[in-house]
């Protein structure tokens, strides 16, 4: 299937226009490590802006969005748990959801010790959740075929000024949750994030915050240190 995925890309020509007309936009952490994506998403005539997104990697237009996962993070994730909890995400805030795996799939016997039976029931998984699986054989393909997506995804009545795509945010009782947990000492957003999604309130999360390192990646015992000397320490003025 990754073969036959890297002919349909290769033989893909997508003329760049003299001025780009198509937008997508890649979440700012996604573009400090897949410089290729995004050069090759540029290089088919397709415009990229950089913006932190709450949701996916790639946003191609209101309906879809993509999350990139090479093969190795693909693995990495299954072992973490925490891969459906992102797609579910996904699928929540995009009516054409799509998950793009980059790379051999063969190889990876040859990158963790995860039985293929495991690696095939979660694609199977992923697909039953509603989540289209691509497989791209490189970075540069990916972004070709981001490239592409936005071709396709151009609405005809919008003539020909530039589309301007414009991400799903989430916004109200759940930002300020975040904002809150965020308050806690070496708690950054995204950690905030993985504590709540264990945790489902800040209140239980506190309650418990002993737990965090058993329960919560990225979480060690001095950060739950740091932050329970914030919890119980009395306020001096």
């Amino acid at each position: 299937m990754v073969a036959s995925t890297r002919y349909l890309l290769d033989v893909v020509e997508l003329k760049a226009p003299s001025k780009a007309l198509l937008e997508v936009l890649v979440d700012s952490r996604e573009f400090n490590v897949a410089r290729q994506v995004v050069e090759e998403i540029r290089r088919m005539g397709v415009s990229v802006r950089v913006e932190y997104l709450d949701v996916g990697d790639y946003v191609v237009s209101s309906d879809v969005a993509v999350e990139r996962k090479t093969v190795s993070d693909f693995v990495s994730t299954l072992t973490k748990r925490n891969l459906f909890e992102q797609l579910s995400r996904l699928r929540d805030s995009y009516s054409k959801p799509i998950l793009v795996l980059e790379g051999d799939l063969s190889s990876i016997p040859l990158l963790s010790s995860i039985n293929m039976n495991a690696v095939l029931g979660a694609l199977a998984t992923v697909a039953r959740m509603g989540v289209s699986v691509v497989p791209t054989p490189s970075p540069s393909g990916t972004g070709r075929l981001i490239a592409l997506l936005a071709r396709q995804e151009r609405r005809p009545q919008q003539g020909e000024g530039k589309r301007r795509v414009k991400a799903v945010r989430r916004s109200g009782l759940s930002d300020e949750q975040l904002f809150f947990m965020c308050g806690l000492p070496m708690i950054g957003r995204e950690r905030a994030e993985a504590i709540l999604r264990v945790y489902r309130t800040p209140l239980e999360a506190l309650k418990r915050v002993d737990g965090w390192p058993k329960r919560v990646d990225g979480i060690g015992e001095v950060i739950v240190k740091r932050v329970k000397e914030v919890l119980e320490t009395p306020f001096k003025v």
